[in-house]
């Protein structure tokens, strides 16, 4: 457990000091794994399919700082829930995650 935390405290640090970490680390992201034909397929697909997912979810926290609706974010909650332990049930078996839109968004990026 400690060396995941100390693998991922300078993200960490990078997210949370500079004013637009977050746009940066996507950026980092975005041009380091996913177009970078060196690096696996399956890490790129992966790493991609997560960025769109990021983005869905950064749209829609904003819709609903425009119209909140309390159980909509608790929806949205178990549906990023079963996203995610679905995606990492995929991967364990080793096939790419199938997300309506998302993955046929991944392809079309890779």
């Amino acid at each position: 457990m400690k060396i995941l935390l100390l693998l991922t405290f300078p993200i960490a640090i990078i997210e949370k000091s500079l004013p637009f970490g977050n746009f940066l680390l996507f950026i980092i992201l975005f041009a380091g794994l996913t177009r970078n034909p060196k690096v696996p397929y399956f890490v790129r697909y992966n790493a991609c399919q997560a960025l769109l997912i990021d983005i869905a979810l950064i749209i829609i926290s904003y819709l609903l700082r425009i119209f909140p609706i309390v159980e909509l974010g608790s929806i949205i909650f178990i549906f990023t829930l079963c996203i995610f332990i679905y995606s990492i049930s995929q991967c364990i078996y080793g096939v790419e995650p199938e997300i309506p839109l998302i993955s046929k968004s991944v392809r079309m990026q890779i």
